[in-house]
């Protein structure tokens, strides 16, 4: 069964590094919306998270320096960093649903 990146022993250490850190710094909110930072509790829309400033499939790396800790919510919104573009909306014309004609007196 294989590992996610994110569950391995060095990924594990720099997370508990950053968190350390970003703590002992006295960062309480988080950078990008300014919520309070929760560190003792997990899955929580602001509970203090480990975020790739680079992500990994852009060519970041696991290091102290590509990471920072921002809240849960904005680091599930930020995703792997790519801005998804809005979808087109070249043809603003509605299609009449098709509808399908009995000629058939049988059903009459």
């Amino acid at each position: 069964m294989a590992t996610s990146r994110t569950g391995t022993t060095k990924w594990l250490h720099i997370a508990k590094q950053a968190r350390h850190q970003a703590q002992t710094n006295g960062q309480t909110h988080c950078p990008i919306c300014h919520t309070p930072l929760d560190y003792t509790h997990g899955r929580t829309p602001n509970s203090a998270e480990v975020d790739h400033i680079t992500p990994a499939s852009l060519g970041g790396t696991d290091t102290l320096d590509n990471v920072r800790i921002i809240c849960r919510l904005c680091n599930q919104r930020r995703g792997n960093g790519k801005k998804h573009k809005p979808p087109k909306h070249g043809n603003t014309k509605t299609r009449a649903p098709h509808v399908t004609r009995t000629t058939s007196t049988d059903t009459w």
